[in-house]
């Protein structure tokens, strides 16, 4: 039997948490599933059934896409430990729409927002597809028809962001919080891989925008991991970014840290629910 199978891989994120769980003893298989996870939902069905009926485990974790595992919980055998929280909250904290629409609510600094390529001018913008993963979806159009032409290439329906471009650092977050559980630890991003994971990070502590990322888990009464990613002017004000309500790129920094986020993560979910 094994202990925590991992769903999806999103680069060096899978090995970098199996590797975490198994220094501690416990035995990680991976059930392998390429990046595009939120277009082929089905494949990830696939590969999750695939993978329950190779390695029969206690506890299932998702790498990329919780929200899919979140829906797909409910079909899988009976006595396997799934620790996601509901799939409305998962859902808020995916989409960059939606979480931008709570920091508003919280009062929350963010960039300033647009609504049509007319309102905003010439001024330098990023355009956010509402979900994507490792950079996808975000650009920054050269002028006011590249920005209409990523507008018309939306899918129909799908809502999107316009919002100014901060000139500033990158700071990240990643959160655990599970009942009266929470632990953040905060880094500065220094390299970029394109427009996925950094590469380089340097710790450091961040109480403003570990506050933030507090008072939005709070609000929301969220149970699991969460990261949250920040841009940091010269001036130092930190104006909120998104949420990636998973396992991010930082995870090796955080372990190396002494923060096993994947294995208190682990921890807690078997205490509460061996209660159960």
């Amino acid at each position: 039997m094994t202990d925590v199978l991992l769903i999806g891989t999103m680069g060096n994120i899978g090995p970098e948490v199996k590797e975490a769980l198994e220094n501690e003893g416990l035995n990680v298989a991976i059930s392998d599933f390429p990046q595009n996870i939120y277009r082929d939902e089905f494949g990830y069905s696939r590969a999750l059934r695939i993978g329950v009926e190779r390695h029969s485990p206690s506890m299932i974790l998702p790498i990329g896409n919780a929200l899919a595992l979140s829906r797909l919980k409910s079909s899988l055998p009976q006595g396997i430990i799934v620790p996601l929280d509901t799939e409305e909250k998962i859902r808020i904290l995916d989409s960059k729409v939606a979480s931008s629409r709570l920091a508003a609510e919280l009062g929350i600094l963010q960039p300033k927002m647009y609504g049509s390529p007319e309102e905003a001018g010439d001024n330098q913008l990023i355009f956010k597809r509402d979900v994507s993963f490792g950079g996808h979806g975000v650009h920054m159009p050269w002028n006011k028809d590249s920005l209409r032409r990523l507008i018309e290439h939306q899918r129909a329906g799908e809502p999107y962001l316009i919002e100014d471009w901060i000139d500033g650092d990158d700071y990240s977050v990643d959160c655990l919080r599970w009942d009266g559980y929470f632990r953040c630890g905060s880094y500065k991003v220094l390299s970029h891989q394109g427009k996925g994971p950094s590469l380089q990070r340097e710790l450091c502590s961040f109480p403003a925008i570990e506050s933030v990322a507090r008072r939005i888990l709070d609000h929301l009464d969220f149970h699991g991991v969460c990261g949250m990613d920040f841009r940091v002017d010269a001036d130092g004000k930190a104006y909120f970014l998104e949420c990636n309500p998973r396992f991010t790129g930082g995870i090796r920094t955080q372990v190396e840290s002494g923060f096993n986020i994947p294995h208190i993560y682990w921890q807690l979910a078997a205490r509460t629910y061996c209660k159960e």
